[in-house]
């Protein structure tokens, strides 16, 4: 296969068929990322091939997403020292060889463990791709290109949620894995071909300094033994001796963090980085929305097909609604960032979060199918507006050569949202669901919990929106 050229043009106005190409490796690899969503489509199948219950088939979904984040920062720093072309190719490769390994797996444990393997290639993925996409556009366009990373996203979160459906009920839980072979192997063609060693990443200030391998290890074990020590407390109690000791930990991985990044020659996370108010902005801001939005993927899914009694088909269909509309309104908002500034864009995202979670929170079992269609499409735009305006006022704020480092943080904030919901909210709505079985069905107990935790939803939302009204400021400014 021909070497990548050494060199491309970049943050030119100029299109030409290696910027396209350039821009397709980064869209592709936006779009595996994303295509995970399809494995909350076949989490009922999972339950049932295991003989388990929803709470031990969440595990599927904090494993890989702990260690996604506690990679994301590693990999964003690791790119910024090596190049973005190494990581986004390693990345790949990682999540070709797992997609295997998972579709064959025989039992629940094997396949939470082949999850920390995926997490590795999509925490790769994550942390190169929109810095890849932010070398293809010129610097005026910068809220357009992240507009074009958000649909890239949202487009894997369509075709994954459209084909999830139909090849779970035809081919059971594990085509949501071997269907994505194809794909990553597509990716990483475009790749190899594609993206130069000279884009953005191994060229900047961070040249010639040595990985900081001890920070990176902390940022893991750190969110480890916060993330499974909290899911672990809802399973199992929170007397127990592991998540005591887990839990107990944190802190102190938290205080060696600290300390080694002080002396670090190049920290994972330099502390000018984090000291700048857009960057502080963009993640608090990308950690709430995925904190509010992520009842959607792992509590829904069983409103869907339990309480409504409809089929996983109906499930992908639905988040397929949600997608489509993050994919027609990505672009539209990033453009809107460059005419009208991050403000403005990404405060009214988030309260059209806010709104659609709301209005879910009024359904219940006899709610007809355009109710959870509608409001789930109200979510899907509102996300699609306030991701690009993040990313914008990220991206905006950091210097090109820390691009890997910005977009780990973002999928840092990202990941650590997602996680935090399903351990805080999942505990909260099983505390609920207990509280309410006491003097009512199961199924309408269900219902009340259901309610309670969108409202959860919602309210964490409007604060994302406040956060954002009240911090951002325009790029450059």
């Amino acid at each position: 296969m021909a070497a990548a050229p050494e060199s491309t043009p970049v943050n030119s106005a100029r299109v030409t068929w290696r910027t396209i190409a350039l821009a397709s490796a980064a869209a592709l690899g936006m779009v595996l990322a994303s295509l995970d969503f399809s494995v909350n489509v076949g989490l009922p199948a999972m339950r049932d091939a295991f003989g388990t219950d929803p709470a031990a088939v969440q595990w599927v979904i904090v494993v890989f997403i702990a260690t996604r984040a506690g990679l994301a920062l590693g990999a964003g720093a690791f790119a910024d020292r090596f190049g973005l072309r190494m990581v986004y190719l390693v990345g790949t490769v990682t999540y070709l060889v797992s997609m295997v390994c998972l579709s064959l797996s025989p039992t629940l444990e094997t396949l939470v463990g082949f999850r920390v393997l995926q997490a590795l290639g999509t925490g790769c993925l994550y942390s190169t791709a929109p810095a890849i996409a932010a070398a293809v556009f010129p610097e005026h366009r910068r809220g357009l290109s992240m507009g074009f990373t958000s649909a890239s996203l949202a487009s894997g979160m369509v075709m994954s949620t459209l084909a999830a459906g139909p090849l779970v009920q035809l081919f059971d839980w594990p085509s949501v894995f071997w269907g994505r072979i194809p794909l990553a192997a597509l990716a990483l063609g475009m790749g190899l071909l594609a993206i130069p060693r000279s884009v953005n990443g191994g060229s900047g200030s961070t040249s010639g300094q040595r990985f900081d391998v001890a920070g990176a290890a902390l940022v893991l074990s750190l969110l480890w033994c916060l993330m499974i020590g909290l899911r672990l407390g809802q399973a199992i109690g929170w007397t127990s001796v592991v998540v005591l000791a887990l839990l107990s930990a944190a802190p102190v991985a938290l205080a060696a963090l600290v300390w080694v990044e002080r002396r670090a020659e190049s920290p994972v996370l330099p502390g000018g980085l984090a000291r700048l108010g857009g960057f502080q902005t963009a993640t608090g801001a990308m950690f709430l929305g995925h904190f509010s939005q992520f009842v959607l993927w792992f509590i829904f899914p069983f409103y869907i097909t339990d309480s409504l009694d409809r089929s996983p088909v109906v499930l992908g269909v639905l988040f397929a609604v949600m997608s489509t509309c993050n994919i027609l309104s990505s672009p539209v908002g990033g453009w809107l960032c460059d005419r009208w500034g991050v403000r403005p864009v990404g405060t009214v995202g988030l309260g059209l979060t806010a709104t659609g979670l709301l209005v879910m929170s009024g359904m219940d079992g006899a709610s007809p199918i355009w109710h959870p269609a509608g409001a789930i499409a109200i979510v899907g735009l509102g996300v699609g507006w306030f991701q690009s305006a993040a990313y914008a006022l990220m991206l905006g704020s950091v210097p090109s050569e820390r691009f890997g480092t910005a977009s780990g943080a973002m999928s840092l904030a990202q990941a650590s949202g997602t996680v935090l919901c399903v351990a805080i909210v999942g505990a909260i709505f099983a505390g609920l669901s207990d509280h309410y079985e006491v003097s009512r069905p199961a199924g309408e107990a269900f219902l009340l919990a259901y309610r309670d935790v969108f409202r959860i939803g919602a309210v964490t939302a409007a604060l994302g929106a406040l956060w954002f009204g009240l911090r951002a400021r325009q790029p450059g400014r």
